[in-house]
C-alpha cells in the first residue's frame, strides 16, 4: 500500500522510508498541491507535515476534501506529524480535520497509528454501537477509535433522534452519550433508554467535561456503566469500551451454551419419550408372541404370529435407524462434504426404495426434462431426505393411491416437488411439522409407528445444503413437499 508524505522535511520522509521496509508500505513525497492532486489517488493515507505553513496546511486539506467529494464521500485517513507535541496544537489539528496526530520523533508510534487505519484488528467486528456526541471533533475522534476495531458506529447529533432510533428496534450493543446536548440531556437520554425501552443490558458509557464527583455520580444513578472525560484519551476510550463488550459478548456466549444445553436437553426428553413409549410396544409384541409361538403347535398360527413379529422388528429396527439419524444430525452436527451430484439420480433411487416395498400397489412416478440436474449436495443425505418424505407418503396414502416426483429447473435453481393423494395434515399439525422436538409421530394407516423424527431429519439435511424446503397439504386430498436447490455451474444435462 502506498503512503503520501507532504512536507518539506527530507530527514524525517528518509527515516520514514527505512522505517517502512519490512512493513509493506511504499511512501511517496510531494510539496506542493498539485503534485499532491496527482498522487492521492493512488494512495491509501496521507501523512500532513504540520510544521508547514498554516496557509499551506489549510489549502492542502481543502484540496483533499474536494477529492474525498469526488471519491463520493470516502474519506483518505489522514495523520498530522509534527515536532510539536504540544495538547493545544493536538487539538487546534483535530479542528483543522485531522484524524490523528503523531510526534515525528516517534516513528514506531506512527507505524502502529498507519495500520490501525489500514490493517485494523478487528476485535469489535460485526458490533453495533450507537454515538450520541453533539461535538463534531469528538464523534469523529470516537468514531474513528471505535470503527478502527471493526465496530459500526451509528452517530446521532441529536439525543431525541437517537432515542427515537432505539424506539424503532434497532440492536445496538454498546451506547456512548455526551451530557451537556440541546433539547435532551445525556442524563434524561439515559433515564429514558432504561425506563422507557427497558434496555437495561446494553452498556453505556457517559462522555462529559464535567469533573465534579456528584454529578459524575448522577451518571451513574441514571443507568451509566462508565463515564469518560474530556479531553478524550484513545487509550483510556479503548481500555474502557473493551471492558464492557467483553462483558457483553461474554454473557452473548452465556445465552448461547444455556440455550444450546435447553436445545440437547429437549432432545435427551424426546429420546426418553420414544423409548418408553414408541419401542416397547413392538418390543412387548416380538417377546409375547416369541412366549406363544414355542408353545404352539398350528403351522398356521405359528406363520401368522411369525409375520407379526416381523412386521414389529422392521418397525423397530426403522424407528432406532430414525433416532440414530436424529442423532447424527442433530446432535455431532458434523461438516457435511458438498460434491457435485445428479439430484434425479438421487431421487430415482430414493423412489426404488419405496417400490421395493409397495404392497399398496401405489403409482409411483417421476417426471423432470432431462436426465442430469448438478446441485452440490451430499448423496447419502439427500437420499435420505428424500426416502423420510416418501416413506410419509407411503405411509399415508390409501390403497391404490399416488406418489408422484416432479423436477423442474432455470438458470439458478432446480425444484423437486413429492406430493401424494394421501390423507393430509390439519393445519395445526402442519405448522410443527419442522419442530426440533416434535410431538409423538402419528400412526400410518396400517397402524406404522413413528418416533416423529422424520420430518426434523428432513430440514436439517435441506439445511445443510443451503436449500429450502416448503410443505402445503389438505385433509382428503393429499400433501405436497416442495425442495429448492441451488443449480451448480454447467448443471443441465442432455435430455
Amino acid at each position: 500500500m502506498k503512503i503520501l508524505y507532504f512536507g518539506v522535511d527530507n530527514l524525517f520522509s528518509k527515516s520514514l522510508e527505512l522505517e517502512f521496509l519490512d512493513s509493506g508500505f511504499t511512501l511517496l513525497s510531494c510539496s506542493t498541491v498539485k503534485e499532491l492532486e496527482a498522487e492521492v489517488h493512488h494512495c491509501a493515507l496521507i501523512l500532513l507535515d504540520y510544521d508547514n505553513d498554516e496557509k499551506i496546511i489549510k489549502e492542502t486539506v481543502k484540496k483533499i476534501k474536494s477529492i474525498e467529494i469526488n471519491r463520493d464521500g470516502k474519506n483518505i485517513p489522514l495523520i498530522y506529524v509534527s515536532g510539536k507535541d504540544d495538547f493545544n496544537e493536538r487539538m487546534l489539528a483535530f479542528h483543522m480535520g485531522a484524524d490523528e496526530y503523531v510526534d515525528k520523533l516517534d516513528l514506531k508510534s506512527l507505524l502502529l497509528k498507519i495500520n490501525s487505519f489500514l490493517r485494523p484488528d478487528l476485535i469489535w467486528k460485526g458490533l453495533n454501537t450507537l454515538l450520541v456526541e453533539d461535538d463534531k471533533i469528538s464523534a469523529k475522534f470516537v468514531s474513528h477509535v471505535l470503527t478502527s476495531k471493526g465496530a459500526n458506529v451509528t452517530l446521532f447529533l441529536d439525543a431525541i433522534e437517537a432515542f427515537e432510533y432505539l424506539k424503532s428496534g434497532n440492536k445496538v450493543d454498546l451506547i456512548l452519550t455526551d451530557h451537556m446536548m440541546p433539547n435532551l440531556s445525556g442524563v434524561a437520554f439515559v433515564k429514558k433508554i432504561r425506563k422507557e425501552l427497558g434496555l437495561r443490558a446494553v452498556p453505556i458509557v457517559f462522555i462529559s467535561s464535567v469533573q465534579d464527583k456528584v454529578e459524575i455520580l448522577e451518571f451513574y444513578k441514571a443507568g451509566g456503566n462508565d463515564y469518560l472525560g474530556k479531553p478524550l484519551i484513545k487509550e483510556e476510550l479503548y481500555v474502557k469500551v473493551n471492558q464492557l463488550l467483553e462483558n457483553t459478548i461474554k454473557t452473548s456466549i452465556l445465552k448461547k451454551q444455556i440455550e444450546e444445553l435447553e436445545k440437547l436437553s429437549r432432545v435427551k426428553d424426546q429420546f426418553l419419550a420414544v423409548c418408553s413409549h414408541d419401542l416397547r410396544t413392538p418390543l412387548n409384541t416380538i417377546l409375547g408372541l416369541s412366549n406363544i409361538i414355542s408353545e404352539e403347535d398350528d403351522v398356521k398360527d405359528i406363520k401368522e404370529y411369525g409375520g407379526q413379529i416381523e412386521k414389529s422388528a422392521k418397525e423397530l429396527l426403522e424407528m432406532v435407524n430414525e433416532l440414530l439419524d436424529f442423532s447424527d444430525i442433530e446432535l455431532k452436527k458434523s461438516t457435511v462434504k458438498l460434491i457435485p451430484i445428479n439430484v434425479i439420480e438421487v431421487l430415482k433411487n430414493a423412489l426404488r426404495n419405496i417400490s421395493s416395498i409397495n404392497t399398496k400397489h401405489l403409482r409411483l412416478s417421476i417426471a423432470a426434462e432431462v436426465d442430469e440436474i448438478l446441485i452440490s449436495g451430499n448423496k447419502g443425505m439427500l437420499q435420505r431426505a428424500f426416502s423420510n418424505v416418501m416413506s410419509n407418503s407411503y405411509k399415508f396414502t390409501a390403497e391404490g393411491g399416488e406418489i408422484k416426483c416432479t423436477v423442474t429447473h432455470n438458470r439458478d435453481f432446480v425444484e423437486v416437488v413429492i406430493s401424494d393423494s394421501g390423507i393430509g395434515m390439519p393445519g395445526e399439525e402442519l405448522s410443527h411439522i419442522f419442530d426440533s422436538v416434535p410431538s409423538v409421530g402419528r400412526e400410518g394407516l396400517k397402524g406404522e409407528k413413528s418416533t416423529g423424527l422424520g420430518m426434523k431429519i428432513v430440514k436439517n439435511i435441506t439445511d445443510k445444503h443451503g436449500a429450502e424446503v416448503d410443505v402445503t397439504s389438505v385433509e382428503g386430498v393429499g400433501t405436497t413437499f416442495k425442495f429448492k436447490f441451488k443449480v451448480c455451474e454447467n448443471g443441465k444435462g442432455n435430455i
